[in-house]
């Protein structure tokens, strides 16, 4: 499918893929080597994927790595991994100010291990989430009378 038709409703999910193992180093080491600014940083590239306003520095390294190891394009719809990225923002951000507690540890593991499902097995949890929390509620205004 060549070109993406508009590069605000697709994205790349072989990128997506990368970006998910860009998460999982960035939050290993944030973790272990106490690094709060790693973690603020991973917060904002959540936001930037999570709004689709600019390029995420993430995602950006990812699409290179993808077109360099020649990964074929698979476009999906942004809906989900936004919504995905957005609860990414969320739990980064609990995980940023609490990284030397055991809540903190915690949620880190759970990041970790969402985004590992994601690099490993393209597994979206936050994709699962939206399409059984978010779609019945779109569905019901738009099936509501006017």
């Amino acid at each position: 499918m060549g070109k993406f038709a508009n590069k605000n409703i697709y994205i790349d999910d072989s990128a997506s893929s990368i970006v998910a193992y860009q998460v999982i180093l960035i939050t290993v080491f944030g973790i272990h080597f106490q690094q709060q600014w790693l973690l603020l940083f991973l917060a904002f590239d959540f936001l930037l994927r999570a709004t689709g306003l600019f390029a995420s520095p993430l995602y950006f390294v990812a699409k290179k790595v993808s077109e360099f190891l020649y990964f074929e394009k698979k476009p999906v719809f942004a809906g989900p991994k936004r919504f995905a990225a957005m609860l990414g923002f969320v739990m980064t951000i609990l995980i940023a100010f609490s990284y030397d507690s055991q809540i903190g540890i915690f949620l880190g593991i759970t990041l970790i291990a969402l985004a590992s499902l994601e690099s490993v097995f393209q597994v979206c949890v936050g994709c699962y989430i939206f399409n059984f929390l978010i779609v019945p509620i779109q569905n019901k205004f738009n099936n509501s009378p006017k």
